[in-house]
């Protein structure tokens, strides 16, 4: 890695940074499937681009508890520094990037990535910055806002932290494939966390994804469909129609998949398009 902080001014100072917005962060939310990195790794993924390269260029992080902005922030003078995210601590921690750490173009986006991105970031940035759920859903429509994000008129990146159960494993690269994103390289175990993941691993690989202009997301609009860990492997599933009516989705459900429920149609209003998942974690 290049450009780390080496003199004990720039140290003490990234060390106190971190320290500061690590007593903002709080403790992780499993509900959210947030399981901090540690502070080496939040570096290590920022230095993945030698800080000089982001000088005024456009940086998001798709979901930031581990703080990879901040690193960047310290490290280089990006035009913009974009942090979108579901946990509305990240408000806090943004402000005091940019008032305590004297960090003016980061700003926060409180957005849910299972709701249609926000016009204004599609077609944006050069660098793209995401972990999503370790679940098969979790990565497509992850990759999905990734890829939206993403400049494709000209050179950009995505920074792709990721790990799923092993006899899923293929469908990574299928992904890829799907979306047109070429493989620049594959970091193993790259990112180290601080606790165990929900695949009980303290470790996770981290891919770089090139973007190009036949780069194409596979999710454009709303999902509807589960995305956590917790709820990917909770059976069945329960979706509701726009009507109100509840139907169980899976093993054990009153329809095997949630293909079979849109090809029949509710059985009170035939309504056969998208049925809600029923989350614990509201759509915002």
């Amino acid at each position: 890695m290049s450009n780390r902080p080496t003199s004990d001014e720039s140290l003490t100072k990234f060390n106190e940074a971190f320290s500061s917005i690590e007593q903002i962060r709080g403790k992780p939310n499993k509900e959210l499937d947030q399981y901090f990195v540690t502070k080496d790794t939040s570096l290590n993924r920022a230095l993945l681009v030698n800080p000089d390269d982001y000088n005024h260029k456009r940086i998001i992080t798709l979901g930031d508890m581990d703080l990879v902005a901040l690193s960047i922030g310290l490290l280089s003078k990006p035009r913009d520094l974009a942090i979108l995210d579901i946990d509305k601590r990240v408000s806090e921690i943004a402000l005091n990037m940019k008032i305590d750490q004297n960090i003016r173009s980061v700003r926060f986006i409180n957005h849910d990535i299972r709701t249609k991105m926000l016009g204004i970031l599609n077609n944006q940035f050069d660098y793209v910055f995401i972990e999503p759920p370790m679940t098969e859903e979790g990565l497509e429509v992850g990759l999905s806002r990734a890829v939206q994000c993403a400049k494709k008129n000209e050179p950009s990146k995505i920074f792709l932290s990721f790990d799923i159960i092993d006899e899923k494993k293929h469908l990574i690269e299928e992904y890829f494939e799907k979306m047109n994103l070429t493989i620049e390289s594959v970091k193993k175990s790259f990112n180290v966390y601080e606790h165990e993941t929900p695949l009980e691993k303290s470790v996770s690989d981290l891919y770089v994804l090139a973007v190009s202009e036949e780069s194409t997301e596979t999710i454009p609009h709303h999902y509807f469909g589960p995305t956590y860990f917790r709820e990917s492997y909770q059976k069945p599933h329960t979706y509701e129609c726009k009507c109100g009516e509840i139907y169980s989705v899976g093993a054990k459900g009153s329809y095997s998949t949630i293909v079979e429920l849109k090809e029949k149609g509710c059985p009170k209003c035939g309504y056969s398009e998208n049925f809600r998942y029923t989350s614990s974690i509201p759509l915002e």
